[in-house]
């Protein structure tokens, strides 16, 4: 190849060049979901009411407070292996946000199995339509947050973008779960499990696959 065509075919490699989109840090991109989903929350608990009995239930360590604990800490932790996921070279970041959401989720599910074993069949056992209506309400307070989680990841480089949204859905569900145990006057401990502790897993199933498109879109744009 001559000089004169080396020139010429630089000059069309760099023409077809665009500047690289910066992406926030992830730090920041966890704060800014956070907020998101709070002020969902803060909204849609301001529009249904709270729980009159939710500041025991917050402390009751042994019982749904440990529940709580542990949808938070799914909630966060899923948040974090999210975001890693739409970053190379984040695989250790990933790895423990995923075994860190496993814990949270295990220990709701742990606390949440022991209730429902233990506790005598519930005065206003809760009917299977509020179980609808919770895991609704879980799921429709993760979609914003997990939308913020889409345009990062279609800003950035995600190398698996279905688990990318796989780990969004079911992360903000985790999130959305809490606001509907915040909202929820039941204690029937067959309503908890199925329709708050089991929330995350429904989320994944109904919100991934609309995440997904939203996630192709973004990138394209």
């Amino acid at each position: 190849m001559s000089e004169q065509q080396t020139k010429e075919l630089i000059r069309e490699l760099s023409a077809e060049l665009a500047p690289v989109r910066p992406i926030p840090p992830m730090r920041v991109v966890l704060v800014s979901v956070i907020g998101l989903w709070l002020l969902v929350a803060v909204v849609g608990l301001a529009i249904l009411g709270r729980n009159p009995g939710l500041l025991d239930e917050l402390l009751n360590w042994r019982g749904i407070g440990a529940v709580f604990f542990g949808l938070g800490v799914a909630g966060v932790s899923g948040l974090v292996a999210a975001i890693g996921l739409s970053i190379p070279g984040r695989e250790n970041v990933v790895r423990a946000g995923l075994a860190a959401a496993l814990a949270g989720m295990a220990l709701s599910a742990g606390v949440g199995t022991a209730l429902l074993m233990r506790s005598p069949v519930a005065a206003v056992p809760a009917p299977w339509t509020s179980d609808l209506t919770c895991l609704g309400i879980a799921c429709a307070v993760a979609l914003l947050p997990a939308l913020g989680i889409v345009w990062f990841a279609g800003r950035a480089a995600p190398f698996r973008p279905l688990t990318v949204t796989l780990a969004a859905a079911a992360a903000t569900t985790a999130l959305g779960a809490m606001v509907a145990q915040a909202h929820c006057p039941f204690l029937d401990m067959r309503h908890l499990l199925v329709a708050h502790v089991f929330a995350p897993g429904v989320g994944a199933l109904v919100l991934s696959v609309p995440l997904l498109i939203a996630l192709r879109r973004v990138g394209r744009g």
